[in-house]
């Protein structure tokens, strides 16, 4: 099932986009909350687990009384790295804070549905192929067979003879090559930044030097990628902007 919440404080829009999820959504199953200010919402997101971490897409209106849906979206990114953020503004001034909070997509007011439909059925789209995307992993810490979500996956470092995968709540030592290992994830969304890491490029926090935050972690950069991991961040970039 897939899970939305609304957060705008006019009911006109979140109405319309009720309606518009009723018409996209006619075949799935789905469950959909609204709230009309940030502070309900952060109630119920913040005070409830299972809720938070089965929630997929937010629809968050920037422009509200009491906390804005940017400062919204920076509580969420404290809790959760993977929901999918589309925010719904009347002007694109807050574009540039985007990707800080990695929102997958801008919606502008007037919504029309079209437009809505376009850039929810991409998103939806991404959901659904990140449910299935994973890799099976034999944990020589453990001993055990693990199935880890390919989305999760922070960066892979090697390790001796051996690779560490790193995700948002645990660490894997796997023995394989590194070259083995770049093959098995997506090339669109993992770089090889050097001969010893694979990087998650939308966990990418900032480049500084030769070394890229991840999740506060330092990632190095070899020398000749760092002009090609900048441009594919940037392609990053301009794909959650559009």
């Amino acid at each position: 099932m897939i899970s939305i919440a609304i957060c705008e404080d006019e009911k006109i829009y979140r109405d319309k986009l009720k309606e518009f999820l009723k018409k996209i959504l006619e075949q799935k199953k789905y469950n959909v909350e609204e709230f009309d200010n940030g502070e309900s919402f952060l109630d119920r997101f913040e005070s409830d687990e299972s809720y938070r971490e089965n929630l997929n897409i937010v629809l968050l209106d920037i422009q509200m009384d009491g906390i804005n849906g940017m400062d919204v979206a920076r509580k969420i990114r404290e809790w959760n790295k993977k929901l999918k953020i589309i925010f719904i503004t009347a002007v694109p001034d807050f574009l540039a804070d985007g990707y800080e909070v990695k929102a997958f997509r801008y919606l502008l007011k007037p919504i029309g549905y079209e437009d809505f439909c376009r850039h929810f059925g991409k998103c939806l789209e991404e959901i659904m192929d990140n449910k299935e995307s994973s890799i099976v992993i034999n944990d020589l810490n453990t001993d055990k067979i693990v199935v880890v979500p390919t989305e999760s996956i922070l960066f892979v470092e090697t390790y001796g003879r051996n690779l560490l995968v790193h995700t948002e709540k645990n660490v894997y030592k796997i023995y394989k090559t590194i070259g083995s290992m770049e093959k098995k994830l997506d090339s669109d969304t993992f770089f090889r930044l050097h001969r010893g890491y694979i990087v998650n490029i939308s966990r990418i926090e900032s480049i500084k030097g030769r070394t890229a935050i991840v999740a506060g972690n330092e990632v190095m950069i070899s020398r000749d990628k760092i002009k090609e991991l900048k441009e594919r961040v940037m392609d990053y970039i301009e794909k959650v902007m559009r």
